[in-house]
């Protein structure tokens, strides 16, 4: 009976939301960033939120299970209403998944209407940025603590495994459907930010540019709304970032995590090559 009262208590919340904005109900396209976590998702998200044809930025579904029929669509327009950055003449609505619980079925991956980016970091300096990110959290106190986030890299790299054959799942399953998605290795947001953007553009056919500046929303920058560091908050991309040095990663490790990073991307890239994505010339 709690149960039932709770979920009644959702529904007439999510109903109370899109009263606000009724044409959040009307089916629109969809984004999904497939990463990990210490990508520069955050980043994306956040260029990819201020463009005027995409409402989204943060993980609104975090926690809240997988993406299998029109309802689980509905909740994350719902969700992106209630987050502040819904814009009623959006073409597309954006969700990042990073972790194992959010996975999308293959009625959703068919639709011609999900648009699938796969943003994938290199693997030492992402093992060494999920154990930061975890010393962080102990010493400022999240909210919902730190069990969440691997505390060594060992740990780091279990979660980074796991997530790159994931990856690699969701990446046979587009390619067995003749699916289109677009390959980024999230350094070049940072390195090549001009060239990437205009790939991304080129992907889903937007009218207007994509600009390394952006939007600081309601929630940039607050715990559980993905990254919390000083560098998001400052609405452009920085690139003079700490590399984490201090955190010992082991030569075998890093060794072993280089071979599942080359798995994922090989396999990635063969599926969806980058060739096949030209830049529109503006």
């Amino acid at each position: 009976m709690v149960g039932i009262i709770k979920q009644a208590k959702r529904y007439l919340r999510a109903a109370r939301v899109n009263l606000t904005h009724p044409s959040v109900l009307k089916e629109r396209q969809y984004i999904f960033v497939l990463s990990h976590m210490r990508s520069y998702s955050t980043l994306l998200t956040h260029i990819l939120g201020s463009h005027p044809q995409i409402s989204g930025y943060s993980e609104p579904r975090k926690g809240r299970g997988s993406y299998r029929t029109n309802l689980d669509l509905l909740k994350l327009r719902t969700l992106i209403n209630y987050h502040g950055n819904y814009k009623s003449d959006c073409s597309f609505f954006l969700d990042k998944l990073l972790h194992e619980e959010a996975d999308i079925s293959d009625s959703i991956l068919r639709r011609r209407t999900a648009h699938v980016i796969f943003f994938v970091r290199e693997p030492a300096a992402t093992l060494r940025s999920i154990v930061a990110m975890h010393r962080k959290y102990v010493q400022e106190g999240s909210p919902r603590g730190a069990s969440a986030i691997p505390p060594t890299a060992e740990d780091a790299f279990v979660y980074y495994q796991g997530r790159l054959r994931s990856l690699v799942d969701t990446a046979e399953r587009l390619h067995r459907f003749s699916h289109p998605a677009l390959v980024i290795r999230a350094d070049e947001l940072i390195n090549t930010a001009p060239l990437l953007l205009r790939r991304i553009e080129s992907f889903l056919q937007l009218r207007t540019t994509l600009q390394e500046c952006y939007s600081v929303f309601e929630h940039t920058g607050a715990w559980d709304y993905g990254d919390t560091s000083e560098f998001i908050r400052k609405g452009t991309i920085e690139r003079n970032r700490p590399d984490h040095s201090e955190i010992i990663v082991s030569p075998q490790l890093l060794h072993e995590a280089h071979l599942v990073f080359d798995r994922c991307m090989g396999v990635l890239q063969g599926f969806f090559p980058a060739a096949n994505l030209i830049p529109s010339v503006r």
